[in-house]
Order: structure tokens, then sequence, then C-alpha cells
């Protein structure tokens, strides 16, 4: 009996960790800068998704031309309907004195950057901006 109730218990949160009932929707888009210019200095980074119901996470890599698939932990192309705060992260290796975007885009309490995934495929473009005195590039 208890082994059974340990079973049960097992699946259940394997079940609950896995997303499974959760019906996931593509999001893809583009990073660019306030003037619509490209985002080059941003490629290998990452655009994260938070939940703002269960705080869970998705991300995708920037490519070259800006372009970004979020995928869920698992690998999964998409998330689950709903609002989501945004960062955008440079690639690993960047210049920290000297990043390629505000540093403030890198923090979900100050991006600023909200979206709302709907129940259908999302394209979404995210706006940021070169910190003060910096360089077009």
């Amino acid at each position: 009996m208890r082994q059974s109730m340990l079973i049960t218990l097992a699946a259940a949160l394997f079940l609950g960790l896995t997303g499974c009932g959760r019906r996931l929707y593509p999001v893809e888009g583009t990073v660019q800068f306030e003037d619509s210019s490209p985002v080059k200095t941003l490629a290998g980074g990452t655009v994260s998704l938070e939940s703002v119901t269960d705080k869970s996470n998705a991300a995708g890599e920037i490519r070259n031309d800006g372009s970004f698939t979020i995928r869920d932990p698992f690998g999964k192309d998409g998330v689950a309907p709903g609002a989501y705060r945004v960062v955008v992260l440079a690639p690993e290796g960047a210049d920290r004195r000297n990043p390629p975007i505000d540093r403030s885009f890198g923090r979900y309490e100050t991006s600023g950057i909200e979206i709302t995934v709907k129940e259908e495929a999302n394209k979404i473009t995210i706006i940021v901006r070169r910190p003060k005195d910096a360089k077009k590039g």
C-alpha cells in the first residue's frame, strides 16, 4: 500500500514537472535597437521569459540577425499562454564594463518589458537601447 502511494506521488510530481496538460504556443521574435538597427553585438545572447503567474522560465538564443525562438527548459518550442516579464542578456564573454545594451535589460525587475503569450503563434519585437555614451555597432 505504501509503495503504491509513493509511486503515485512520484508519477504526479513527474507529470507536474514536465508540464503535462499544459499546451505550449510558439514564441518567435527579434531584438532590435530603438533606431531599428540590428543587434549584431547580442548574437549568442539570450532572451528569457519569466511567467508572472508561476515564475517559470523559458529562453531562446539571439541569432546574428537578432531573431530568436523561445524554448521551455525541456527544449520544447513555446510556452504556456499568459503574461511574462522579459530580460535580454548579452552573450557570454561580453565586456561587462562596456555592455552592448543598457544594464536595465538584464533584470526582470528593471527591464520594463512584459509580453502576453496568446493561444496562437506569437511574433514579438523586443526593443532595447544602448547604454548612454555608447557607440553604434
